[in-house]
C-alpha cells in the first residue's frame, strides 16, 4: 500500500497536492451549484481540525453527525477524522429521522460530540440524562434558541477559533486500524453497530475502483441518505481513493432534478432508489400518445419476458435516450446497487434503457448488543413530533 493510501486523510492531501485546482466536490445551495477543488477542501478541513482541536476534541472520542450531506459535514468528518476521532452515523437518512428516534440514539449511545443540522432536532434535550461536551448545529430556526455555552453555531465555530494550534494533514500521521466510522442503529431492546476503519474502508474502495475501471475523470451523485452504511462503505472512499467529482443535490425534493443537470457517470442506490425512479418514468410518458402506448406495451412484454416485435425495438430505440437524458442517465458508466438486490422488473427496465445494475452483495456484519434496564430507563419520557 502506498503511503498516500494510509488512510482518508493522507487520500485528501495527496489530492490537494496532486489536482489541487481539479473540482473535489459539487453541492447545489439556493438554487445554485457551490464547488470546491481539492485545496479548498482540505484548507476548509484542516480549519475545522484546529477549530475542534480548540474545543477539546481528543483522540478516540466520538463525534454524532446527524445532517443531510453538504461541504461542512464533509469537511467536519474528515476533520474529526484526522484528529484520531470516530465518526458516528445513525443509519438512516437524516430526511426519515424522527426527533423521537434521534432522542432515543442519543440517550443510549452518549457521543462526546454532536453535530445537527438543524436547532429545531434538539428541542427536548433537557429530557436527557446526558451532557454531550459540546453540540454544534448548521441551521437555527426562529422558534428555537438555546442559551447553553456547550451549544454552538458551525459559522462561530471556526470564527472563535484562533488556529494557535494548526493541524496540518500532510503531516498527520493515523494509524489505518484507527476506526474512521461507526454506523448505530436501535431496534426494540438491541443496539446494532458496525464499525470500519481507514484500511478497511481503503481496502474496499480498491476493489470498487479496480472492477469498474473509475478514475478521477468520474461525476458521481449522492443522495440525501447520505448517513446509510453503502453510501460511505463505496461512494465516500472511492471518492477519496479516485480523486473524482463529488456531486451533492439540495433537497430530496429537487435531487431528480439535480441529477438531470449533472448527468452523472456513477450512481450508487439502493433498490428503493432505482425502482422509485423507474416509477417515475412511467409516471411522466404521455398516456394519450400511441406512440407510448406501444412503449409502454412493450415494457410489459419485457416484464413478462415475452418475444419483442420489431415495433416493440424500434419503440425502445425512439424513447430510449429522451429516458436517459430524463434519468440524467445519459453520460452514465457504472450503475452500482448496495444492499438488496432489484426485482427482475425493475432489471429488465433499465437494461431495456442499456443500463446495467451491478449488484455489490456485500452486507454489514452488524455487532448486536442487549440493552440493560438502567439505558431502557434514560431514554426521553416525551415524544416530539
Amino acid at each position: 500500500m502506498s503511503d498516500y493510501s494510509q488512510s482518508l486523510i493522507s487520500l485528501l492531501a495527496y489530492h490537494a497536492t496532486a489536482r489541487p485546482d481539479a473540482i473535489a466536490l459539487r453541492h447545489k445551495k439556493l438554487g445554485l451549484w457551490q464547488h470546491w477543488s481539492w485545496k479548498n477542501l482540505l484548507e476548509l478541513s484542516e480549519r475545522y481540525a484546529s477549530a475542534l482541536y480548540e474545543y477539546g476534541f481528543q483522540n478516540k472520542q466520538t463525534f454524532l453527525i446527524v445532517s443531510a450531506p453538504n461541504i461542512d459535514v464533509v469537511a467536519i468528518s474528515l476533520a474529526i477524522q484526522a484528529l484520531g476521532g470516530e465518526v458516528q452515523l445513525i443509519d438512516q437518512s437524516v430526511d426519515t429521522l424522527t426527533t423521537e428516534d434521534f432522542l432515543r440514539h442519543l440517550a443510549i449511545l452518549k457521543p462526546d460530540y454532536i453535530l445537527v443540522e438543524e436547532l429545531e432536532q434538539l428541542v427536548s434535550i433537557e429530557t436527557l440524562r446526558y451532557h454531550p461536551i459540546y453540540i454544534f448545529y448548521i441551521e437555527q430556526s426562529k422558534l428555537s434558541t438555546f442559551e447553553y455555552d456547550y451549544v454552538v453555531a458551525v459559522d462561530k465555530l471556526l470564527k472563535n477559533s484562533n488556529e494557535k494550534y494548526r493541524i496540518d494533514f500532510k503531516t498527520s500521521q493515523l494509524e489505518p486500524a484507527q476506526i474512521a466510522f461507526s454506523f448505530e442503529r436501535i431496534e426494540s431492546n438491541q443496539r446494532l453497530r458496525v464499525q470500519y476503519s481507514h484500511q478497511d474502508l481503503i481496502a474496499e474502495a480498491k476493489h470498487l475502483v479496480q472492477n469498474h475501471h473509475l478514475d478521477h475523470h468520474e461525476e458521481a451523485f449522492v443522495t440525501r441518505a447520505f448517513s446509510s452504511v453503502g453510501h460511505i462503505r463505496y461512494l465516500w472512499s472511492s471518492w477519496l481513493l479516485a480523486g473524482f467529482n463529488l456531486n451533492i443535490p439540495e433537497t430530496l425534493n429537487t435531487r431528480d432534478r439535480d441529477r438531470q443537470i449533472i448527468s452523472p457517470t456513477l450512481i450508487l442506490g439502493t433498490n428503493e432508489t432505482y425502482a422509485r425512479v423507474e416509477q417515475l418514468i412511467y409516471n411522466r410518458l404521455p398516456s394519450d400518445k400511441w406512440l407510448a402506448k406501444y412503449y409502454q406495451h412493450a415494457l410489459q412484454k419485457q416484464k413478462n419476458e415475452e418475444k419483442l416485435s420489431l415495433i416493440d425495438k424500434f419503440s425502445f430505440a425512439l424513447f430510449k435516450q429522451v429516458i436517459l437524458e430524463e434519468l440524467g442517465f445519459s453520460h452514465l458508466k457504472v450503475a452500482l446497487t448496495v444492499g438488496q438486490p432489484v426485482t427482475l422488473v425493475t432489471r429488465n427496465f433499465y437494461q431495456s434503457l442499456g443500463v446495467k445494475l451491478h449488484e455489490w452483495g456485500e452486507y454489514a456484519e452488524w455487532q448486536s448488543t442487549q440493552l440493560d434496564n438502567s439505558q431502557l430507563h434514560s431514554l426521553p419520557i416525551t415524544t416530539i413530533t
